[in-house]
């Protein structure tokens, strides 16, 4: 009985020191940034409204709104410079996609 006990603290432990390790990449990339740019539409329904937006920098890069956070509110924004806060993630094509958390009208 005492072996089993130790054997199960002895799991337990490890498990918590992995679950820490595996936690703090994932803490680091949790970052907010900021991005100026254009927001230009990028998907559109069968009425023409739109329905997704990316946010085009100075530097060429295009990064896709997330739908979720403010990002719907950027989709009647179209052709308007914005500064952007949000969190920066890949999407399963290898594209930028930010899920905006804040964001200011520049023009």
């Amino acid at each position: 009985m005492r072996l089993r006990k130790e054997s199960l603290l002895r799991m337990l432990f490890v498990f918590a020191i992995i679950a820490l390790v595996c936690a703090v990449p994932l803490l680091a990339a949790a970052e907010e940034v900021e991005i100026t740019g254009t927001v230009l539409a990028s998907e559109w329904d069968a009425n023409d409204n739109v329905t997704g937006v990316v946010i085009a920098t100075d530097e060429g890069e295009e990064i896709v709104v997330s739908k979720s956070g403010k990002g719907m509110e950027l989709l009647k924004l179209d052709e308007k410079t914005v500064k952007a806060t949000g969190m920066i993630a890949m999407d399963q094509d290898d594209n930028k996609t930010i899920t905006v958390t804040r964001y200011v009208i520049l023009q």
